[in-house]
């Protein structure tokens, strides 16, 4: 008998790998825009899981599994997909689109298994080895997103081939690098608690714009620290 404290989190869980899978099915039918709003919302499943198994104490290693394959689903499948479609549009690379697009899915995948080998299912957010796969989706999701509303609102068409194709490999290669990424928590820390609520209604309310900013922010973030640290110790 399953106890009623895991069903929460393990819903939304599910819910989370359901609209991987919507996401899927609006990336076959060339509906993209559907397609990253679906991934987006995942992301949001994936942050309420956590906190919901959390405010539980519902933490279980079937629990761990089951987010990670979902995670495999929504932001490693789903992504790899969005990448195929939008990139099959592109005639002059077409003999690349499946190796760009299987890297992804296949780096994605590897980055969730090594995360279950070495964690245990716990309260405790620890920092990452190698970019975390939501943010991996969110690099894709979030580059479109934005030379979509740029291209509707302004009538400028910004999107590159070969960026989206250089972004989609430098998320896959951040996902399973030894490069540590912290928490966005700690990397969003000099905003003021009593500021954080207003900070995250912006965010949210200019999504389609702040979410390709706030993503390579966190990425710079934790390569600038990478590489100072790195520095300071070849020196030393």
């Amino acid at each position: 008998m399953v106890e009623r404290k895991y069903i929460a989190p393990n819903a939304i869980t599910a819910a989370n790998m359901f609209l991987g899978y919507l996401s899927i099915t609006a990336s076959i039918a060339g509906d993209f825009s559907k397609a990253i709003w679906f991934i987006i919302l995942g992301m949001v499943c994936d942050g309420l899981d956590g906190k919901t198994a959390r405010k539980l104490d519902a933490f279980s290693e079937f629990g761990k599994e089951f987010d990670s394959f979902c995670d495999a689903i929504t932001f490693g499948l789903a992504p790899a997909i969005l990448v195929y479609s939008v990139l099959n549009k592109s005639a002059n690379i077409s003999s690349f689109v499946i190796p760009i697009s299987f890297i992804y899915a296949l780096c994605g995948v590897m980055r969730l298994v090594k995360f279950n080998i070495v964690t245990t299912a716990s309260s405790e957010k620890d920092d990452f080895s190698g970019m975390p796969i939501p943010s991996g989706a969110s690099v894709v999701c979030s580059y479109l997103l934005f030379v979509e509303v740029v291209r509707n609102n302004l009538g400028v068409n910004l999107f590159s081939v070969e960026m989206f194709v250089g972004l989609t490999l430098v998320a896959a290669i951040l996902m399973v690098s030894t490069i540590p990424f912290k928490t966005p928590d700690k990397v969003f820390s000099f905003v003021p608690k009593k500021l954080m609520v207003p900070f995250i209604l912006i965010i949210l309310a200019t999504l389609k714009y702040s979410m390709f900013i706030v993503t390579c922010y966190y990425i710079l973030v934790n390569l600038l620290k990478f590489f100072t640290e790195r520095s300071k110790d070849e020196i030393e």
